[in-house]
């Protein structure tokens, strides 16, 4: 008797799997395929040119800034930049109008794109805190050029 009930818990569950939330990875994963992989590609390898790679050794260098992912995603960024030697001129808009956990998922899986793993390091309240600062694309170049000592 009681294995029959534990089937018909299982199917029960089978029925709803559908309607359950995605895992954060996978609401992580889509995200960056909305927003950022029309630029930078699905494997954040970037686009010759236009947008930089997100991933490679020049990240650790960015990354020593906590702040400096977040800013990106809220004020965005503009004008011309190297990386490794390639020249890339663009615009990369503000994300700010999506909500902090969603910049949070992104960031994270920025990270994954980079060998982090799926550890989670950004939250939506380093968003929230960041969010009321005034920023902008230009100033937000200025701030990476220093970062990178250049």
């Amino acid at each position: 008797m009681r294995a029959a009930a534990l089937d018909w818990a299982g199917l029960l569950c089978g029925l709803f799997a559908p309607w359950a939330a995605p895992p954060a990875h996978a609401q992580a994963a889509d995200l960056f395929a909305n927003h950022c992989a029309a630029c930078h590609q699905a494997d954040g390898s970037g686009t010759v040119g236009l947008a930089p790679p997100v991933k490679g050794a020049h990240w650790a260098r960015l990354e020593a800034d906590r702040a400096y992912l977040p800013t990106v995603l809220l004020h965005g960024l503009s004008g011309r930049i190297q990386v490794d030697g390639q020249l890339y001129v663009g615009s990369m808009p503000s994300f700010s109008a999506l909500d902090d956990a969603a910049l949070a998922q992104i960031a994270n899986h920025l990270r994954g794109l980079q060998g982090a793993g799926a550890e989670v390091v950004y939250v939506a309240d380093d968003f929230k805190q960041l969010r009321p600062s005034a920023g902008s694309p230009t100033q937000t170049r200025q701030h990476r050029a220093r970062l990178l000592g250049g």
